[in-house]
């Protein structure tokens, strides 16, 4: 299969500046790792933990790109050097630059994690002249962006309610949705026909509005 050009972006805030290398990518494959945390909430009486969802986790990116100068018979050197600096500190984030990886549709912005460089083609002085770099790439997204993002019309954190003495059904849903008319919802996903008998202990389950 043909090798079809890449880019991978490095900015750089403190300078502004941003520094554009083209790769050669083979697009026979690429992978992306989506994970979510979840903490597991012990109820006795149950046989097994609650899974509560705490948080997402940053989606990575795994590829291999070809570095490749022999058209012009020019080393890499220059572009090695430009990527080890994609895994070391910028002086304004102090962390390492945002880098960004744009393939035809593909776009993915995050930073480097992991970077492994095999030489495989050398002029008569030595010099590198072809190159195979496996990246590790998280994504990145400032606070600014993710406070953008449209509110999620769920529980804030948790997904289920543990019952204590003389809770109700209006109270749980005023602390949990914001309005007590949506204790109908917690009856209905919970099978409650008896909606003032709660028992301490009993777990209900939160659903998503």
């Amino acid at each position: 299969m043909s090798l079809i050009p890449a880019k991978l972006k490095i900015h750089y805030r403190e300078q502004n500046t941003t520094l554009v290398i083209d790769v050669r990518f083979n697009p026979s494959e690429y992978t992306l790792t989506h994970a979510s945390q979840f903490a597991e909430l012990n109820i006795p009486g149950l046989n097994q933990p609650l899974l509560q969802f705490v948080r997402g986790q940053a989606t990575t990116l795994s590829l291999e790109v070809f570095l490749d100068r022999t058209d012009d018979r020019e080393s890499i050197s220059d572009d090695i050097t430009t990527l080890r600096k994609t895994v070391k500190i910028d002086g304004e984030l102090h962390a390492p630059p945002i880098v960004c990886f744009e393939w035809g549709d593909t776009r993915f912005a995050g930073v480097v994690t992991s970077l492994r460089e095999r030489f495989v083609l050398f002029d008569r002085q030595g010099g590198a002249q072809r190159a195979r770099v496996q990246l590790e790439m998280k994504s990145y997204q400032s606070v600014e962006d993710q406070l953008q993002d449209p509110p999620r019309r769920s529980p804030d954190r948790t997904r289920t309610w543990v019952v204590r003495t003389g809770d109700r059904l209006d109270q749980i849903a005023r602390r949990e949705y914001g309005d007590p008319r949506h204790w109908r919802v917690l009856a209905e996903a919970n099978g409650l026909e008896r909606t003032r008998a709660l028992q301490p202990g009993q777990v209900l389950l939160l659903p998503s509005l």
